[in-house]
């Protein structure tokens, strides 16, 4: 291939083979504008519409109302986070009187975990409490 190229060059020259007419970029804007058709023009009032005037409001709301469910989502993951590192300093108040505790479980406030969880530190809680007594019988 690079032996052919030059080869092709001496047949061919350099020359691309097109010429631009001497001063034809001098009056092209003057030739366009005399082949152009005369159109008047002339300027029209829109109005803008109900939506384009509110349109900027309308989404400045949206903004502020996603920042809003942004935060209450974040919110929310951090409750119930809170809510679990709670729930053995409830179970341990709890822990003495079992009517108070049945009486928690059973308002619906709590999820199933959080039952199960408790009722995993009540058993751990006994469990810790029998060795004592039975040492003292």
């Amino acid at each position: 291939m690079k032996q052919e190229e030059p080869q092709i060059l001496k047949q061919l020259g350099k020359d691309p083979g097109f010429k631009v007419p001497e001063n034809y970029f001098a009056d092209f804007n003057e030739r366009m504008a005399q082949m152009l058709p005369d159109v008047e023009i002339t300027p029209v009032d829109i109005k803008p519409t109900m939506w384009q005037r509110v349109k900027p409001y309308a989404y400045l709301a949206a903004m502020f109302a996603g920042a809003w469910c942004l935060i209450q989502l974040f919110g929310l993951i951090n409750n119930n986070t809170s809510t679990s590192l709670r729930i053995n300093e409830i179970a341990e108040q709890m822990s003495n009187d079992k009517s108070n505790a049945e009486d928690f479980i059973m308002s619906g406030n709590v999820s199933d975990y959080d039952i199960l969880n408790y009722e995993d530190s009540v058993a751990m809680s006994n469990e810790v409490q029998d060795p004592v007594q039975d040492n003292q019988q």
